[in-house]
């Protein structure tokens, strides 16, 4: 789950590689998820503590061998970083639409605080840093 979260939180990061790979108009196919540019700026923010996190979990094993496991207490506070500043966004987005209803952003800020929640209540979440301090 941690995964699918993250990727999540990469979006802005996926639309911008998936609107390059269109050769003929880049630009009208980023237009379609980011009508105003600066919603697609915004929604590179919440990627930073999820490459973060993604970065901590590919150098486990150099981080192992530095002894630096207290490294690793920083991926629970990074994920709920990153899923905060999310709902943040989407929800300056739907304020400045003056509260119109939007499926993309609802569903957007649904599925931070589902997120939110899973980071809050999961063991697995709560396990995963003082497990790697251990080993």
């Amino acid at each position: 789950m941690l995964y699918l979260f993250l990727i999540f939180l990469c979006r802005g990061f996926l639309i911008l590689i998936i609107s390059l790979s269109f050769r003929e108009d880049s630009s009208r196919m980023m237009s379609i998820f980011f009508p105003n540019k600066w919603d697609f700026y915004w929604s590179l923010l919440p990627a930073i503590p999820a490459i973060a996190v993604f970065a901590l979990l590919a150098q486990r094993s150099r981080i192992f061998k530095a002894e630096k496991q207290r490294y690793f207490t920083l991926i629970p506070w990074l994920f709920f970083i990153g899923l905060v500043i999310d709902t943040m966004i989407q929800s300056k987005i739907i304020i400045r639409m003056d509260f119109g209803f939007s499926l993309a952003h609802g569903l957007s800020i649904l599925i931070a605080c589902i997120g939110i929640g899973y980071g809050a209540q999961s063991r697995h979440m709560r396990d995963l840093p003082s497990d790697w301090q251990r080993t």
